[in-house]
């Protein structure tokens, strides 16, 4: 559901909240949308649970009352933080239950005083979210209701598994211990009994899950920060570097002032240059961050990592010469 949508359904509920007589010209008018889409988002409310009648009488649609959910009591703060988490849950739709996320919030609106809705309504008039690239979720949505059951009933699992690194289907009995959003898509990290340790399975490279039915007493030793340690993102490759790079001041400010790594440090040197200091459990996902800022950033320590970026960097090179060749054929 986007902004726009999340905004004018805001202003729906508040015309129907009124108790003025509203007809769907009139609402239309009102939002400044057509009849059509008007229809639409009272099939919306609908769908969300958000009771509302039609008076065919007078041709009038109003919220039916004696059926909307009690009072919430929830203040100004509260129902604008409310609003705006569930604004931020719709505009990526980073989680597969962000549609039940999204008809949970339509029915407290519907709840909430006139004046408290106005109120943010018109805060959340001048706020936006842009939401970030990730992987599609909706196709996964059923898969990752099951594997939070199984989570819940610590439920063993037979996966079978689209794996990059073993190049093909693999097939594996294991035990869930943690859902995770992380680097713009959802992982199961379960226990491998292929294995004899934890992995970390990518939840729309799973292409098929069968639940045991047989129970596991979850181990006592994990830990999301001792099974990433120090890794840049998710990959721990067992030996930790103590990084160190410098950027030039055009990029500087825009570097220190995210929290990139659980270790990192920072300070300026006399000409405004960025000292960046980490240290990372291995060396693939730190190399693309680097890339990224090209010509503005120096690879300090340690060698084996300046090593990687020029490889990669003559790598880049090289391609690109090939495509001017070609180009010029």
């Amino acid at each position: 559901m986007n902004v726009d949508r999340v905004r004018r359904l805001l202003q729906l509920l508040t015309l129907l909240r009124s108790g003025k007589a509203f007809g769907a010209d009139r609402l239309a008018a009102e939002l400044q949308i057509s009849r059509r889409t008007v229809f639409r988002d009272l099939k919306l409310l609908e769908s969300a649970g958000v009771p509302y009648k039609f008076e065919h009488d007078e041709g009038n649609y109003k919220l039916e009352m004696s059926l909307s959910l009690p009072p919430t009591q929830l203040n100004m703060d509260e129902a604008l933080a409310l609003l705006l988490a569930t604004r931020v849950m719709m505009s990526s739709a980073a989680h597969p239950m962000y549609r039940a996320v999204s008809d949970a919030a339509l029915k407290i609106e519907s709840g909430l005083p006139g004046s408290v809705l106005r109120h943010c309504g018109a805060w959340l008039e001048g706020l936006d979210v842009l939401p970030e690239p990730m992987s599609p979720i909706e196709s996964v949505a059923d898969l990752f209701a099951d594997l939070q059951a199984a989570l819940a009933r610590r439920e063993r699992i037979h996966l079978v598994y689209d794996s990059v690194y073993d190049g093909g289907e693999i097939r594996l009995f294991v035990d869930p211990a943690r859902l995770i959003f992380a680097t713009r898509g959802w992982y199961l990290i379960a226990w491998s009994h292929s294995h004899d340790a934890y992995r970390t399975f990518k939840v729309d490279r799973i292409l098929s899950a069968e639940f045991t039915g047989d129970t596991f007493e979850p181990r006592t030793d994990f830990s999301c920060d001792t099974y990433f340690g120090k890794a840049w993102r998710m990959i721990p490759d067992g030996v930790v570097y103590n990084v160190r790079l410098r950027f030039d001041a055009e990029v500087a400010t825009s570097v220190e002032e995210v929290q990139w790594h659980a270790t990192q440090s920072t300070c300026r040197d006399r000409a405004g240059r960025l000292i960046f200091e980490a240290e990372v459990d291995g060396l693939k996902e730190i190399a693309p961050w680097i890339l990224g800022y090209g010509e503005h950033v120096e690879v300090l320590a340690p060698k084996e990592l300046r090593d990687v970026i020029r490889e990669k960097a003559e790598r880049i090179l090289a391609n690109a010469q090939v495509v001017e060749r070609e180009a010029n054929v």
